[in-house]
């Protein structure tokens, strides 16, 4: 910490450029100057100004002062100061008076009050955002929006009986349960789809290969796969109406054929790689025994 003895202001610079200074307070302000090399700039500056006002005002120092601006200046500073005008003291070659010419050599230091004005308005700035945040996390919060209710449109009948068949009829597995155990696979269709007939359709010239049960549109559905003797597969899809009217003419993909009706509170879809008429005459013997 800085002693009182060691603090060195700007009048202790001044004194020190000015030479009227004592021994001890000279070393004291030369040991200052050799630690601070800003106020040592200071003081050579300082020491190069009055070198440079001593070299102008030389001359005219020598010269006599005007009779009637000498009486004009001892009228004037008499007035002010009293009849004990020493002269001298506005010499530029005195101290004093270079110590005052020398005052806007003081706008050489580093400006303080900028930075100081820097920190308020960083502080400024900080409680700004700072009140902000607060502001955003104890705010009321906005009202959330009403939930949009998303229609979903499910896919018609023989669009699913379609998709059924397209990923079942040609699988290597097809049906979960043979045509071999048509009794279980009648009552497994029957407890979980809700019908459990087996139509037979080999007067048209398709023989049960077995069938499955596979998701319906609004409930478990019972897909019954049946093969030609060619080794063409057609499927009979059934699953509970849900008071649909059919669709005609139901829309396949190319090369199916496809018949929808409704019997016995059940929709029926016969798809297959079949002609026209014998799609239709398969529908029919198949619609006459779910009916009986």
């Amino acid at each position: 910490m800085t002693s009182p003895r060691e603090h060195v202001d700007e009048s202790d610079l001044h004194a020190f450029v000015d030479g009227e200074l004592d021994a001890e307070n000279r070393r004291r302000i030369e040991n200052h100057l050799h630690d601070h090399a800003e106020d040592a700039a200071l003081v050579e500056g300082w020491r190069r100004q009055n070198a440079a006002l001593r070299a102008a005002f030389a001359q005219t120092v020598k010269e006599p002062l005007p009779a009637g601006l000498r009486t004009a200046a001892v009228t004037s500073l008499t007035r002010s100061f009293g009849s004990g005008v020493n002269w001298a003291r506005f010499s530029p070659s005195k101290g004093a008076s270079l110590r005052a010419m020398r005052r806007s050599d003081t706008s050489r230091r580093p400006p303080r009050r900028p930075a100081i004005v820097m920190s308020l308005l960083t502080l400024l700035a900080g409680a700004v955002v700072a009140g902000a945040a607060l502001l955003a996390f104890t705010g009321p919060a906005s009202p959330p929006s009403a939930p949009q209710r998303v229609m979903i449109e499910p896919p018609g009948l023989v669009a699913h009986a379609q998709l059924a068949y397209l990923t079942f009829a040609q699988d290597l597995r097809p049906v979960e349960i043979g045509a071999d155990r048509k009794a279980e696979l009648a009552s497994w269709l029957g407890e979980r789809a809700g019908f459990g007939r087996l139509p037979n359709l080999a007067d048209v010239g398709l023989e049960l290969v077995g069938g499955r049960l596979v998701p319906g549109v609004i409930s478990p559905a019972g897909l019954l796969i049946y093969q030609s003797v060619a080794g063409a597969r057609a499927a009979l899809y059934f699953e509970r109406a849900g008071g649909e009217r059919p669709s005609a003419p139901p829309k396949t993909a190319p090369g199916l054929a496809a018949v929808e009706w409704r019997a016995a509170g059940f929709a029926f879809i016969l798809i297959g790689p079949l002609t026209a008429e014998t799609a239709r005459a398969a529908a029919e013997s198949a619609a006459a025994q779910a009916s009986r």
